[in-house]
Protein backbone atom coordinates (compact mmCIF):
# COMPACT_ATOMS: atom_id res chain seq x y z
CA UNK A 1 0.00 0.00 0.00
CA UNK A 2 1.24 3.18 -1.16
CA UNK A 3 2.12 5.84 1.19
CA UNK A 4 -0.98 8.32 -0.14
CA UNK A 5 -3.66 5.19 0.65
CA UNK A 6 -1.91 5.16 4.21
CA UNK A 7 -2.27 8.46 4.86
CA UNK A 8 -6.20 8.85 3.32
CA UNK A 9 -6.73 5.38 5.30
CA UNK A 10 -5.34 7.20 8.62
CA UNK A 11 -7.67 10.21 8.25
CA UNK A 12 -10.28 8.45 8.05
CA UNK A 13 -9.48 6.42 11.86
CA UNK A 14 -9.07 9.90 12.96
CA UNK A 15 -12.92 10.99 11.41
CA UNK A 16 -11.06 14.33 9.99
CA UNK A 17 -12.98 16.03 7.50
CA UNK A 18 -11.85 15.92 4.52
CA UNK A 19 -13.00 18.49 1.31
CA UNK A 20 -15.38 15.50 0.43
CA UNK A 21 -19.24 16.44 1.11
CA UNK A 22 -21.66 13.95 1.56
CA UNK A 23 -25.46 15.07 1.18
CA UNK A 24 -28.05 12.46 2.00
CA UNK A 25 -31.81 12.44 -0.25
CA UNK A 26 -34.65 11.68 1.45
CA UNK A 27 -38.02 11.28 0.55
CA UNK A 28 -41.22 12.94 0.94
CA UNK A 29 -43.72 10.76 2.28
CA UNK A 30 -46.24 13.09 0.83
CA UNK A 31 -45.40 12.62 -2.62
CA UNK A 32 -43.77 9.10 -2.60
CA UNK A 33 -46.08 7.11 -4.88
CA UNK A 34 -45.55 3.91 -3.88
CA UNK A 35 -46.82 4.43 -0.45
CA UNK A 36 -50.67 2.82 0.02
CA UNK A 37 -50.14 1.82 -3.87
CA UNK A 38 -51.48 -1.54 -2.79
CA UNK A 39 -54.41 -0.10 -0.70
CA UNK A 40 -55.54 1.93 -4.18
CA UNK A 41 -54.85 -1.36 -6.12
CA UNK A 42 -57.40 -3.20 -4.33
CA UNK A 43 -59.40 -0.24 -3.91
CA UNK A 44 -59.93 0.33 -7.43
CA UNK A 45 -60.22 -3.46 -8.60
CA UNK A 46 -62.87 -4.10 -5.83
CA UNK A 47 -64.95 -1.07 -7.64
CA UNK A 48 -64.21 -2.44 -10.94
CA UNK A 49 -65.89 -5.72 -10.21
CA UNK A 50 -68.79 -4.07 -7.94
CA UNK A 51 -70.15 -2.39 -11.56
CA UNK A 52 -69.35 -5.69 -13.72
CA UNK A 53 -71.28 -7.71 -11.22
CA UNK A 54 -74.15 -4.75 -11.06
CA UNK A 55 -74.04 -4.67 -14.91
CA UNK A 56 -74.55 -8.35 -15.45
CA UNK A 57 -77.52 -8.35 -12.89
CA UNK A 58 -79.45 -5.62 -13.98
CA UNK A 59 -78.99 -6.01 -17.72
CA UNK A 60 -78.70 -10.17 -17.76
CA UNK A 61 -77.38 -11.28 -21.04
CA UNK A 62 -80.01 -11.14 -24.29
CA UNK A 63 -80.38 -14.60 -25.61
CA UNK A 64 -82.76 -14.50 -28.95
CA UNK A 65 -85.53 -16.68 -29.52
CA UNK A 66 -86.17 -18.25 -32.72
CA UNK A 67 -89.57 -19.60 -33.77
CA UNK A 68 -89.99 -22.44 -36.27
CA UNK A 69 -93.50 -21.79 -38.48
CA UNK A 70 -94.49 -25.11 -39.75
CA UNK A 71 -94.64 -24.92 -43.81
CA UNK A 72 -98.51 -25.00 -44.49
CA UNK A 73 -98.96 -27.64 -47.32
CA UNK A 74 -101.41 -25.67 -50.34
CA UNK A 75 -103.81 -28.37 -51.91
CA UNK A 76 -104.86 -27.52 -55.64
CA UNK A 77 -108.27 -29.83 -56.02
CA UNK A 78 -108.41 -30.30 -59.40
CA UNK A 79 -112.48 -31.44 -60.80
CA UNK A 80 -112.79 -33.69 -63.92
CA UNK A 81 -112.42 -31.33 -66.67
CA UNK A 82 -114.02 -33.16 -70.28
CA UNK A 83 -111.57 -33.11 -72.43
CA UNK A 84 -111.96 -30.57 -75.84
CA UNK A 85 -111.50 -32.59 -79.15
CA UNK A 86 -111.01 -30.23 -82.33
CA UNK A 87 -112.86 -31.01 -85.45
CA UNK A 88 -110.54 -30.81 -88.70
CA UNK A 89 -111.92 -29.00 -91.40
CA UNK A 90 -112.02 -30.70 -94.78
CA UNK A 91 -110.09 -28.97 -97.21
CA UNK A 92 -111.29 -26.66 -99.49
CA UNK A 93 -111.60 -27.59 -103.57
CA UNK A 94 -109.15 -25.79 -105.56
CA UNK A 95 -110.41 -23.31 -107.43
CA UNK A 96 -110.38 -23.72 -111.12
CA UNK A 97 -107.72 -22.26 -113.05
CA UNK A 98 -109.32 -19.73 -115.78
CA UNK A 99 -106.94 -19.01 -119.02
CA UNK A 100 -105.95 -15.61 -119.72
CA UNK A 101 -105.91 -14.53 -123.35
CA UNK A 102 -103.44 -12.30 -124.06
CA UNK A 103 -103.84 -10.39 -127.12
CA UNK A 104 -100.72 -10.82 -130.06
CA UNK A 105 -99.08 -7.48 -130.64
CA UNK A 106 -98.78 -6.54 -134.37
CA UNK A 107 -95.57 -6.82 -135.62
CA UNK A 108 -94.88 -2.99 -137.28
CA UNK A 109 -93.86 -3.10 -140.70
CA UNK A 110 -90.71 -2.37 -141.84
CA UNK A 111 -89.74 1.54 -141.80
CA UNK A 112 -87.18 3.00 -144.15
CA UNK A 113 -85.20 5.89 -143.21
CA UNK A 114 -83.90 8.09 -146.05
CA UNK A 115 -80.43 9.42 -145.43
CA UNK A 116 -80.58 13.69 -144.53
CA UNK A 117 -77.83 15.69 -145.27
CA UNK A 118 -77.37 19.27 -142.75
CA UNK A 119 -76.23 21.96 -144.50
CA UNK A 120 -74.10 23.96 -141.60
CA UNK A 121 -73.00 26.55 -144.06
CA UNK A 122 -76.63 28.31 -144.88
CA UNK A 123 -77.53 28.48 -141.21
CA UNK A 124 -78.43 32.31 -140.18
CA UNK A 125 -76.72 32.65 -136.24
CA UNK A 126 -76.21 36.29 -134.26
CA UNK A 127 -73.83 37.89 -134.23
CA UNK A 128 -71.73 38.25 -130.93
CA UNK A 129 -69.72 40.92 -129.65
CA UNK A 130 -66.45 39.48 -127.84
CA UNK A 131 -65.25 43.20 -127.81
CA UNK A 132 -67.93 44.32 -124.82
CA UNK A 133 -67.88 41.13 -123.16
CA UNK A 134 -65.81 40.98 -119.66
CA UNK A 135 -63.08 38.50 -118.82
CA UNK A 136 -64.67 35.41 -118.24
CA UNK A 137 -64.88 33.63 -114.54
CA UNK A 138 -63.77 37.15 -113.05
CA UNK A 139 -64.88 38.08 -109.61
CA UNK A 140 -66.65 40.89 -108.87
CA UNK A 141 -64.32 43.38 -106.48
CA UNK A 142 -68.11 45.22 -105.05
CA UNK A 143 -67.64 44.96 -101.43
CA UNK A 144 -69.79 42.86 -99.56
CA UNK A 145 -71.63 42.89 -96.23
CA UNK A 146 -70.63 40.99 -93.40
CA UNK A 147 -73.70 39.16 -93.44
CA UNK A 148 -73.79 38.10 -96.73
CA UNK A 149 -70.33 36.47 -96.98
CA UNK A 150 -69.30 32.69 -96.62
CA UNK A 151 -66.66 33.54 -93.94
CA UNK A 152 -66.58 36.75 -92.04
CA UNK A 153 -63.08 38.29 -91.52
CA UNK A 154 -61.33 37.77 -88.33
CA UNK A 155 -59.79 40.35 -86.12
CA UNK A 156 -56.07 39.37 -85.49
CA UNK A 157 -54.61 42.95 -84.37
CA UNK A 158 -56.75 45.48 -82.52
CA UNK A 159 -55.39 48.59 -80.83
CA UNK A 160 -56.24 50.61 -77.95
CA UNK A 161 -57.59 53.83 -78.45
CA UNK A 162 -55.68 56.95 -77.23
CA UNK A 163 -58.04 58.55 -75.21
CA UNK A 164 -58.38 62.19 -75.38
CA UNK A 165 -57.55 64.52 -72.84
CA UNK A 166 -60.58 66.78 -72.45
CA UNK A 167 -62.42 63.27 -71.97
CA UNK A 168 -60.41 62.21 -69.62
CA UNK A 169 -60.27 65.45 -67.14
CA UNK A 170 -64.44 65.18 -67.51
CA UNK A 171 -64.67 61.42 -66.84
CA UNK A 172 -66.35 61.25 -69.72
CA UNK A 173 -66.91 57.48 -71.23
CA UNK A 174 -68.66 56.32 -74.58
CA UNK A 175 -68.86 53.69 -77.58
CA UNK A 176 -68.19 54.97 -80.91
CA UNK A 177 -69.87 52.01 -83.76
CA UNK A 178 -66.98 52.27 -86.85
CA UNK A 179 -67.71 50.59 -90.05
CA UNK A 180 -64.58 49.45 -91.54
CA UNK A 181 -63.64 47.99 -95.67
CA UNK A 182 -61.24 45.20 -95.36
CA UNK A 183 -59.60 44.46 -98.49
CA UNK A 184 -58.46 40.96 -99.78
CA UNK A 185 -55.30 40.98 -97.69
CA UNK A 186 -56.54 41.83 -94.23
CA UNK A 187 -55.74 45.79 -93.92
CA UNK A 188 -58.11 48.49 -93.16
CA UNK A 189 -59.14 50.48 -96.73
CA UNK A 190 -62.00 52.65 -95.70
CA UNK A 191 -63.05 53.92 -91.94
CA UNK A 192 -66.70 55.70 -91.33
CA UNK A 193 -67.90 56.29 -87.98
CA UNK A 194 -71.85 55.15 -87.60
CA UNK A 195 -72.30 56.04 -84.38
CA UNK A 196 -70.88 57.81 -80.89
CA UNK A 197 -70.16 60.65 -79.12
CA UNK A 198 -67.93 63.50 -80.85
CA UNK A 199 -65.51 63.94 -78.72
CA UNK A 200 -64.22 59.82 -79.04
CA UNK A 201 -64.72 60.16 -82.95
CA UNK A 202 -61.20 61.16 -84.37
CA UNK A 203 -59.60 58.89 -81.86
CA UNK A 204 -61.32 55.62 -82.82
CA UNK A 205 -60.83 56.38 -86.76
CA UNK A 206 -57.54 56.04 -86.43
CA UNK A 207 -56.79 52.88 -84.16
CA UNK A 208 -59.31 51.80 -86.47
CA UNK A 209 -57.51 52.23 -89.18
CA UNK A 210 -54.47 50.21 -87.74
CA UNK A 211 -56.52 46.53 -86.93
CA UNK A 212 -55.37 43.88 -88.68
CA UNK A 213 -57.99 40.86 -90.07
CA UNK A 214 -58.02 37.67 -91.63
CA UNK A 215 -59.32 38.12 -95.13
CA UNK A 216 -62.71 36.86 -95.69
CA UNK A 217 -63.91 34.65 -98.33
CA UNK A 218 -66.56 33.97 -100.16
CA UNK A 219 -67.66 30.88 -102.44
CA UNK A 220 -63.59 29.98 -101.95
CA UNK A 221 -62.62 32.75 -103.19
CA UNK A 222 -60.96 36.15 -100.77
CA UNK A 223 -63.06 39.27 -100.76
CA UNK A 224 -63.88 43.11 -99.96
CA UNK A 225 -66.07 42.83 -96.89
CA UNK A 226 -67.35 45.96 -94.64
CA UNK A 227 -67.60 45.40 -90.66
CA UNK A 228 -68.88 46.62 -87.80
CA UNK A 229 -66.45 47.26 -85.08
CA UNK A 230 -67.22 48.74 -81.44
CA UNK A 231 -64.52 50.78 -79.72
CA UNK A 232 -65.44 51.89 -76.22
CA UNK A 233 -63.38 54.28 -74.39
CA UNK A 234 -63.14 53.45 -70.53
CA UNK A 235 -61.58 55.04 -67.70
CA UNK A 236 -61.21 52.03 -66.07
CA UNK A 237 -58.63 50.22 -68.70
Amino acid sequence: MSRLKQRQFARLQQDIPNDIYVKARHKNPEVDLRIGYWQRMGRYSLITITVLVAAYILYPEYHPTVSLIPKQRIVLEVSNIPETSQQKRAPSPPRPKVPLVVEADEAPEDVTIESTELDFDNIDLPAIDFANAGPIGQISDEPMDYMEIDYKPHPVRIVTPEYPDQARKKRITGRVIVKVLVDKTGKVEETEVVSGPEIFRDAALRAARQFGFRPGKHAGERRKVWMIMPIDFDLKN
